[in-house]
């Protein structure tokens, strides 16, 4: 699935305005002596650093696609160059649509689009900027966890949950998906969530009769990517050794 992220580069156009621009634009197509020239970019979004660091490269070899008039077919398509250079020679004056594709982690398409109006001659298009890596379009969930330690019933120390495994499920599912250890200070962070309702739980262990219950942070909705849920309540669990 495809779906799209329009930058009109002459700013903000009124929708009534922008369809009289497209629809008086007939003539687009190849047969002309115009051009279109321009560069890719490729934004990476790396995961395992907890944070939503990117860095930016030129898309070499990015497949650049061409649009006669607002439409997202392919009417064109070129390879990014050196640098993220491209160009679409022999067009007619018109309206056109350039845009590459950026892939969320779930592997639906994303087009990064640039509509523009040419005239003779070569013209310039905005740089386009396309997104990749398991941490795009994800966030991320942190909380915390402090233990109460017991042996034989007593007390013998409390501090941070360094070590404790903690759990997330989808809300409609019953088992977890995933789990890691919380480690320095208790803390803990789930990351390369997609957008969805999740529930958060540790085990606590009953210091008389060692059984053992859920305690669950209830449900965190996730809806905004490039973010990071922070669960306000600390996880306060027993456990026995």
């Amino acid at each position: 699935m495809i779906t799209r992220g329009i930058k009109i580069i002459y700013g903000m156009i009124l929708p009534a305005v922008l369809f009289l621009w497209t629809s008086c634009n007939e003539d687009e197509g190849l047969g002309g002596s115009s051009s279109i020239e321009g560069y890719v970019y490729n934004v990476v979004h790396y995961d395992d650093y907890f944070t939503f660091r990117t860095d930016t490269f030129a898309a070499l070899g990015k497949k650049v696609y061409l649009g006669f008039g607002s439409e997202l077919g392919v009417g064109d398509d070129i390879d990014a160059g050196l640098d993220g250079y491209y160009r679409f020679n022999y067009l007619r004056e018109g309206a056109y649509s350039v845009y590459a594709l950026s892939e969320l982690r779930s592997g639906q398409k994303v087009a990064e689009v640039q509509q523009i109006k040419i005239g003779s001659g070569v013209t310039k298009v905005p740089p386009i900027y396309i997104h990749s890596g398991d941490a795009y379009g994800t966030a991320m969930i942190k909380g915390q966890v402090n233990a109460t330690y017991y042996h034989n019933g007593a007390m013998r120390d409390k501090g941070p949950g360094v070590g404790v495994r903690v759990y997330i499920s989808h809300e409609e599912d019953d088992a977890p998906f995933d789990d890691l250890h919380a480690g320095d200070n208790g803390i803990f962070i789930f990351q390369k969530l997609l957008p969805g309702n999740y529930i958060i739980y540790v085990e606590s262990e009953d210091p008389d009769t060692e059984k053992v219950r859920l305690i669950s942070s209830g449900v965190i909705r996730v809806g905004e990517t490039g973010k990071i849920y922070e669960i306000p309540e600390t996880f306060e669990i027993t456990v026995s050794v």
